[in-house]
């Protein structure tokens, strides 16, 4: 992670949380997240999870082949975006965590008040992100976590238990305004829309063998020696950020 920033995880039960400090990580599907359904919007439930396309019609030429002639559709005929996945995602194990950061402002050079003004927000945790639960694990050495994790799924993947393994930030992506065809398969379960960029995602992503869509639990070991453990509504009273 090249941003500096606060890496963390919400929980809504003690319990949760203990088995994460103990290492544990529970996963689930990428479908999980598709077919949740709840009442609020851009909070956990996303049908759009893991896209390698949403192209919006008026930016793109649409033909149908049928007997051997093609058939160019009129965009005005097609309904809204066109999305396109891969299977292989389908079944992906992710485990998801905030990381609030600095968006690549320079923390020991802040120009103006309103640069300050926007750091402040970028590192205040939305109320939908406080809402998750009232339990939270602050990883104080986030290049460690990562790390561990790393080593967890190249050995599952030198083992065979495993076909790819990946973490990074989360990328938002205006789905109003623009397309989105990635060249990079591999990188759909990075990408979301705009409405969940409140969420300040951190996303380990396992792909394997999965047909009965079933969650998965990486192990990487004990983790009270590099996170610290407060109430999720003392976070933000917790944050002091100061002008040079």
């Amino acid at each position: 992670m090249k941003k500096i920033g606060i890496l963390l995880k919400v929980f809504s039960s003690e319990q949760y949380k203990e088995d994460f400090l103990n290492g544990n990580l529970y996963m689930n599907t990428i479908n999980y997240f598709r077919k949740y359904e709840e009442e609020a919007k851009g909070n956990i439930g996303d049908k759009y999870e893991a896209l390698t396309g949403w192209m919006h019609p008026h930016e793109f030429r649409f033909e149908i082949e049928i007997n051997g002639v093609k058939h160019t559709i009129n965009p005005d005929d097609i309904v809204g975006p066109i999305t396109t996945s891969m299977k292989v995602h389908d079944h992906a194990n992710v485990f998801c965590m905030t990381h609030l950061h600095s968006h690549d402002v320079d923390m020991g050079n802040i120009k103006s008040d309103e640069e300050y003004e926007l750091v402040k927000r970028y590192f205040t945790l939305p109320d939908d992100v406080r809402n998750l639960g009232e339990y939270m694990v602050v990883i104080t050495n986030p290049m460690e976590f990562v790390g561990r994790a790393l080593a967890e799924g190249k050995r599952l993947l030198n083992a065979k238990e495993a076909l790819d393994y990946q973490s990074k930030q989360v990328i938002y992506y205006d789905e109003a305004e623009k397309s989105l065809m990635l060249d990079n398969s591999r990188d759909a379960p990075f990408y979301k829309q705009s409405l969940y960029s409140h969420q300040n995602e951190y996303r380990l992503c396992l792909t394997r063998d999965n047909p009965d869509d079933e969650p998965y639990v990486m192990h990487i070991g004990d983790l009270r020696n590099i996170s610290m453990e407060i109430n999720t509504s003392e976070f933000n009273s917790l944050i002091d950020l100061r002008k040079n």
